[in-house]
């Protein structure tokens, strides 16, 4: 370990907090060059002390204790110098990364005494784990950055080519960072979206240390489910809107990756889910802080979005549910759901990949920070925004349960898509109390929640079952006359089930009086 007397120099105390605000995107296609002709680096100040081949060593023990803990610590050498990096995660960080960030020069080795006011102190005070600490993987980059005044911010530019190599495997890719200097984290998402012009930009999460751990996994990526939503106690709707919001929208763009290069139908579920969890976060809050003109364009084009990953969604749950009938299904249906699965997948593709797809991500993540909701100043809209989130969420829950436990007494004479949309209704329920469950933490709280949400998942899966063989014939016309006895069997069965999961539904308490 380096000498800690006078061989190093702290270029970022510990005690002062250090932020780093950072957008990821990964170049969809081409390289870096493509972006150097847009006319906004073309003008733009190079940075030549920031630019070159960087090497970095990433440390961390045999368990990854650091990286469960957020926390990354890597020394990066450039130029013939030796820069050590503690990085932390915000548990409420954005899409825009937001980190703790620590820098020291040190002469090669790990400095351990730089950690002193750092999250990673407290991990390296038990001297078996920081004994344990050694390199784990290596990131070569090439780098060309520049500085860019956008905005009335400053914004350095990086883009780079780099790989990510562990003991057996690598993997190479491409990608810029926006790291923001000076002014708003939303002048990162309008740059963004300008660049995007020259070559299609996808928004990412995954940070270079990531990519390194990803390497390091003896089994596949698995698909990512919703991370829970903590609230601060005295959350505003604004607060809760935005932390609400962003978990939605990571959700998605984390399994973006699965679905492109899988078409992993468990990842296509989860990457939906993450978006209809937007939505109807969109819904619980329109009428309180989203009822403005952009919002509702918002709503469009996620609805957009989210009907071009419908189809092949369907068609999963379809083939599944023809595989679980009673007997055996005909050979030659399954290959013409597997045929029409395959079409379906490559239109998904299709769209994940155009560049509309991925201005449509940006704005929303621009919109979700700092969209005309947050930034309006007219006295209503502030008051909307600094409204307590408990006392909305209390309102908008009595006012969604008791229209559900209506239309749920007459389950029988609805329409199949009156149904369905009960479902929806069901569902944004759901996630809403998903959302808003740490505001109510009493025990009494907690035992109707888990009373409540599990009827609530009961019923909005049987309900799915029925919806499934009502459209199964519109997705494969072919099928409309499948087995007609089964499923009618099913179809009954199913309604019996949903009709008893009402009536214990219409019992239930009410967890946030």
């Amino acid at each position: 370990m380096s000498d800690p007397k006078g061989r190093r120099k702290r270029t970022s105390s510990p005690a002062e907090q250090p932020r780093e605000v950072e957008l990821k995107l990964e170049l969809a296609s081409g390289g870096p060059d493509t972006l150097l002709e847009h006319r906004i680096l073309a003008g733009a100040q190079s940075l030549p002390d920031q630019s070159g081949h960087l090497h970095a060593v990433y440390f961390d023990t045999d368990d990854h204790a650091l990286r469960r803990e957020g926390i990354s610590l890597r020394i990066r050498r450039r130029n013939g110098k030796a820069i050590q990096t503690i990085k932390a995660e915000d548990n409420h960080r954005g899409i825009a990364m937001d980190r703790g960030e620590w820098e020291t020069s040190v002469n090669g080795e790990l400095d351990f005494a730089a950690a002193a006011g750092t999250p990673l102190e407290a991990l390296i005070s038990d001297r078996e784990v920081r004994d344990s600490i050694k390199p784990v993987f290596e990131v070569e980059t090439e780098r060309k950055a520049f500085e860019v005044e956008f905005d009335d911010a400053l914004i350095e530019v990086a883009l780079d080519r780099a790989k990510a190599s562990g003991e057996k495997d690598a993997i190479m890719f491409s990608e810029m960072e926006l790291e923001l200097r000076r002014g708003s984290a939303t002048s990162l998402f309008a740059l963004a979206r300008s660049l995007n012009e020259a070559a299609p930009l996808r928004l990412s999460t995954v940070a270079k240390s990531e990519r390194g751990y990803r390497l390091l996994q003896k089994e596949p990526v698995r698909p990512f489910k919703a991370e829970k939503v903590e609230l601060r106690k005295k959350a505003s709707c604004a607060d809760a809107f935005q932390v609400i919001a962003r978990s939605c929208l990571a959700q998605m763009l984390q399994n973006e990756p699965l679905v492109r290069q899988a078409q992993d139908p468990a990842a296509l579920h989860q990457m939906r889910v993450g978006l209809r969890r937007l939505r109807a976060a969109l819904s619980l809050f329109r009428t309180q802080l989203l009822s403005d003109a952009e919002s509702a364009a918002i709503k469009e084009d996620l609805r957009w979005a989210g009907q071009a990953m419908g189809t092949a969604r369907d068609l999963d749950v379809f083939l599944e549910r023809l595989r679980s009938l009673d007997s055996e299904p005909d050979g030659s249906q399954v290959d013409e759901v597997e045929r029409r699965r395959a079409q379906a997948y490559e239109e998904l593709l299709e769209t994940l990949e155009s560049r509309r797809f991925m201005d449509v991500v940006l704005q929303a993540a621009a919109w979700i920070e700092s969209g005309a909701w947050m930034t309006a100043d007219d006295k209503g809209r502030r008051q909307a925004r600094e409204h307590p989130a408990r006392d909305f969420a209390s309102s908008e829950f009595t006012r969604r349960f008791k229209r559900i436990r209506k239309l749920g007494k007459l389950l029988r004479e609805l329409s199949d898509e009156e149904r369905h949309e009960l479902r929806i209704r069901i569902k944004k329920l759901r996630y809403g109390v998903e959302f808003f469950a740490s505001l109510f933490p009493s025990a009494k709280a907690q035992k109707r929640r888990k009373t409540l949400l599990a009827i609530l998942e009961d019923i909005q899966e049987m309900l799915g079952e029925l919806n499934d063989l009502a459209v199964g014939g519109s997705l494969v016309p072919s099928l409309q006359e499948i087995s007609p006895e089964r499923l009618e069997r099913q179809r009954e069965k199913l309604l019996d089930k949903s009709e008893a999961a009402m009536k214990s539904l219409s019992k239930a308490e009410p967890f946030w009086l």
